[in-house]
């Protein structure tokens, strides 16, 4: 038992130290309590240490997401980095315990909810082309104009005047990009949390606790 606790230890170095604590002591407490004491009797209930490691850092990434939601303190720069975190956290969390069979269910609902994030993803690429574009646009026409300005004065305004144009709604338009982006990802880590939360109520992967 010592030696599946250990291992399944050296898997959760993500968690803090109180968080390693909390888990290391609750599942040795669980083993003790229903009498297993062989590392293959503590994975036939529990799955490998690997796979229980990827569900508690599953379940700690959802509860810390669904937290910072209540609280509002998810902020918009890290909030990204963490909805994805989360959704490849679930992914493995459902793919490690699912058996050949098991798995059409989960990878079925996986799909579905990969559908969305591809859209989303397609559609930010797609705009951030175009801004990109207009930020190119306007620093080449504004280094044409001050060029031109000295051949040509009014050729050179109206090129300048198009370049700053370019820039500004380059600015004046990416904040909108942002919030598309960042609430764009958020909604497709809420889907997944839900998928999770779903398989687990059905006991489709994890669920031996």
């Amino acid at each position: 038992m010592h030696e599946y606790i250990d291992e399944l230890k050296s898997h959760l170095t993500e968690l803090t130290a109180e968080e390693q604590l909390d888990v290391i002591n609750f599942y040795t407490e669980y083993l003790a309590d229903a009498g297993i004491e062989t590392y293959a009797a503590a994975v036939d209930k529990l799955g490998t240490p690997v796979q229980l490691a990827r569900k508690v850092l599953a379940d700690y990434s959802i509860k810390a997401s669904q937290t910072m939601d209540d609280t509002g303190a998810q902020t918009q720069s890290k909030q990204p980095q963490r909805d994805v975190r989360t959704i490849w956290l679930i992914i493995l969390a459902i793919l490690s315990f699912a058996t050949p069979v098991g798995l059409i269910i989960p990878a079925i609902l996986i799909t579905i909810c990969v559908v969305p994030f591809s859209i989303i993803f397609s559609i930010v690429v797609t705009i951030a082309a175009f801004f990109l574009g207009l930020l190119l646009m306007g620093v080449i026409l504004i280094g044409a104009g001050d060029y031109i300005i000295f051949t040509s004065f009014w050729a050179g305004v109206l090129v300048l005047g198009i370049g700053f144009t370019a820039l500004g709604l380059f600015l004046l338009l990416l904040p909108i990009f942002h919030w598309l982006t960042v609430n764009g990802i958020h909604l497709v880590s809420q889907l997944f949390q839900k998928l999770y939360n779903f398989l687990n109520e059905k006991n489709h992967f994890g669920k031996r606790v």
